[in-house]
């Protein structure tokens, strides 16, 4: 267990190095918000990582193999050429040079993607089957924990050193803790690999499956706020007058904080109601998140009612993740849950990417108060589905979330 909360650790440091506070020192140096939105795009190995998980299952590495095995083997090559890439980011200057920039966030994304699925692998058959819950439990503890080292921790170092290099360089150090536990743990004596399927045969008969005029419809408008709340915050905060450390500690530590909270939330209320009354629940928190970022673009720099508009924006989205788990993983065969659910999140999280390009142009064309009113607009069209399509929804079961992250969207 501690082995897995250390590896949990390594895989939540880069998320927010290539998101939210990448944004934070794009939008420093004067980047624009429609560049900023399009710098989601670096992500994308997240929405895709499925397309690798057979190599990653079979392909055994040179040399790296007889030394750990086939799981520590894929970990530790991952975390090596992640330090490398987090080193490289850190020398960049967006300013002068914004595509290598990119490219070196996009490089951190893969080789972060990479780590997850090794890591989620090794997690799942190191653990007897009584304990994969609780070692899935332990895996996001640490690595919501990485989330806040890499969030908050990052902010407050470059206002410390007046340098972002300097920042992303001490929390590429941090990854250290991930190596040494490749370095140091146990290879399971077993590996799970899945039995080769007719893939596309599998993947033909799930696009057979009827209400996609609901399913995709739903996803979209369900994910807009979602998205944009969360890739235009840093930006926002930004020019409406808060400084680093104000964001660092309101956004990036309450923030995660409530995040957690919502997340644990969610997942009590679906042993408690149904799926539909808590998308219900959550698209309502989304409409009020939105408002609530109308006000506080009016307020301006108010840091009073910051802690109010971000708890209840993170709350939202730790609760809104759970839910949105809940409903795709309904949705899903039982005979290849594997396959159709990677479809299903890939899908919400080229949403995600997709939205964030167009959120950030908007803001470029909107005054604040207007863009997130248009946000709330976008809450609309999954609300009245859930009113309308009774049948589609209603069929949905309360479901217990005892496993699983929620990597990339």
């Amino acid at each position: 267990m501690t082995s897995i909360f250390f590896l949990g650790f390594a895989s939540g440091l880069p998320f927010l190095l290539i998101l939210s506070t990448l944004s934070i020192w794009l939008a420093e140096v004067g980047i624009s918000k429609t560049m900023i939105g399009l710098f989601a795009w670096v992500s994308v190995p997240y929405s895709i990582k499925f397309l690798w998980g057979a190599m990653i299952d079979r392909f055994k590495l040179p040399i790296l193999y007889q030394q750990f095995g086939l799981r520590r083997s894929w970990i530790l090559i991952a975390q090596l050429c992640l330090w490398l890439s987090l080193i490289g980011l850190g020398c960049t200057d967006p300013l002068q040079n914004i595509w290598l920039t990119a490219g070196l966030a996009l490089l951190v994304g893969f080789c972060s993607a990479i780590q997850d699925i090794a890591t989620e692998a090794y997690r799942i058959e190191i653990l007897p089957a009584d304990k994969i819950g609780m070692g899935a439990s332990v895996s996001v503890l640490g690595y919501r924990f990485g989330m806040l080292c890499a969030g908050a921790g990052t902010i407050y170092l470059a206002d410390f050193f007046n340098s972002w290099g300097t920042a992303y360089h001490f929390i590429a150090i941090c990854l250290l803790v991930g190596i040494i536990t490749t370095l140091v743990c146990s290879e399971p004596a077993v590996h799970r690999s899945q039995v080769k399927i007719a893939v596309w045969r599998t993947v033909r008969a799930f696009l057979r499956k009827r209400d996609w005029e609901i399913i995709i419809p739903f996803i979209l408008s369900y994910k807009i706020a979602d998205t944009v709340l969360n890739v235009m915050s840093m930006p926002f905060l930004l020019e409406i007058g808060f400084n680093k450390l104000e964001i660092a500690t309101v956004a990036k530590t309450f923030g995660i904080a409530t995040m957690i909270f919502g997340g644990v939330v969610g997942g009590l209320l679906l042993t408690k109601q149904s799926i539909r009354q808590n998308l219900f629940t959550c698209v309502g928190l989304q409409f009020i998140a939105s408002a609530l970022f109308i006000m506080q673009a009016q307020l301006g720099h108010d840091l009073s009612f910051l802690f109010i508009s971000m708890g209840v924006e993170n709350f939202t989205c730790g609760l809104s993740q759970v839910a949105l788990i809940a409903y795709l993983s309904h949705l899903c065969s039982h005979h290849s849950t594997a396959m159709h659910y990677a479809i299903l999140s890939s899908f919400a999280s080229l949403v995600r990417l997709c939205f964030s390009a167009i959120a950030g142009w908007l803001a470029d064309q909107l005054a604040w108060p207007q863009f997130y009113a248009l946000v709330c607009v976008s809450c609309l069209p999954s609300l009245i589905l859930l009113i309308l399509c009774v049948r589609h929804f209603a069929e949905l079961p309360s479901v217990e979330i005892k496993e699983g992250k929620n990597y990339g969207y």
